[in-house]
């Protein structure tokens, strides 16, 4: 994801409620690769406008990552 899509991304978040996030969460405990923003909380809202805006979603085990190519 490069820098404008993160700050993108980060932009749509805070603008929703009763979220819960983290960033740069190594996948499988490997800090040579990591989710650059991790979704544990959110509404409805926010993925509907996530993907609105273009960006990937991925389900697994420590949340929902965010990405966008």
């Amino acid at each position: 994801m490069k820098a404008d899509d993160f700050k993108k991304a980060i932009e749509i978040i805070t603008e929703s409620n009763s979220v819960k996030v983290s960033f740069n969460v190594p996948v499988e405990d490997n800090y040579s690769n990591c989710h650059a923003i991790l979704i544990h909380e959110s509404n409805a809202s926010l993925v509907n406008n996530l993907v609105a805006a273009g960006f990937s979603l991925f389900p697994g085990k420590k949340g929902i990552s965010i990405d966008k190519f």
